[in-house]
């Protein structure tokens, strides 16, 4: 039972069906009882659930990466769970209980500062990988200074490695050092830039996978 506090226009205490009333703060509301679910444990919810739990690893091991690449655009979300939002939603393949990432949908930046229009990786030195690109400075916002952030990902240890200023656009190349252990392993490598500031970030771009030496 609930109870009018003031009147037919006061605020309301207590329980009328599914609708509860109270007060926070001196302010009076209302709302509707959550909906109780019958059978949590569907099959959508555990691949919902299984999807989440993929991206949520990831994004935590490359957290200072993901920081950078997703601080512009909707400013009422957290760098993590723009990230999480999109890759969720784009970057998981498979059908359940078989999901995994789909290293060519991930995305690890976003933004609108120039990218690389050619770039690639190359993995034939052992325990190195070297990521080239063309310098784009001076088309659209580009700029020589422009730092290149690097990001590997190996999916079978689900491990990340990154560099997030290396060398800068200017260079055209920079080279990342690979764990001895990561031998034998399929890794995919992104590239994207951020500017002199780090007010602005490009959209990374997948280079592609391979199985190391």
């Amino acid at each position: 039972m609930a109870k009018i506090k003031k009147g037919i226009l006061g605020g309301i205490s207590g329980t009328v069906g599914n609708v509860v009333g109270g007060n926070w703060r001196g302010i009076d509301y209302i709302r509707s009882k959550p909906s109780s679910v019958r059978n949590p444990n569907t099959e959508a919810q555990r691949t919902q659930r299984m999807r989440f739990r993929l991206i949520i690893s990831f994004l935590k091991k490359a957290r200072p990466f993901i920081t950078i690449g997703f601080r512009s655009g909707v400013q009422n979300q957290t760098e993590m769970n723009k990230a999480m939002s999109l890759n969720v939603r784009e970057a998981i393949t498979g059908t359940y209980p078989d999901l995994e990432i789909d290293p060519g949908a991930l995305v690890v930046s976003v933004g609108d500062l120039e990218g690389a229009v050619t770039a690639g990786i190359d993995f034939s030195v052992p325990q190195e990988a070297t990521v080239t690109w063309a310098n784009e400075a001076g088309t659209g916002n580009a700029s020589n200074d422009d730092a290149a952030m690097v990001l590997l990902f190996n999916s079978e240890k689900q491990a990340v490695s990154y560099k997030l200023h290396g060398a800068s656009r200017v260079d055209e190349t920079v080279t990342l050092a690979l764990p001895a252990s990561w031998s034998g392993d399929t890794v995919s490598g992104y590239l994207a830039f951020r500017s002199e500031t780090g007010r602005d970030v490009s959209s990374s771009q997948f280079l592609g996978t391979e199985t190391i030496s």
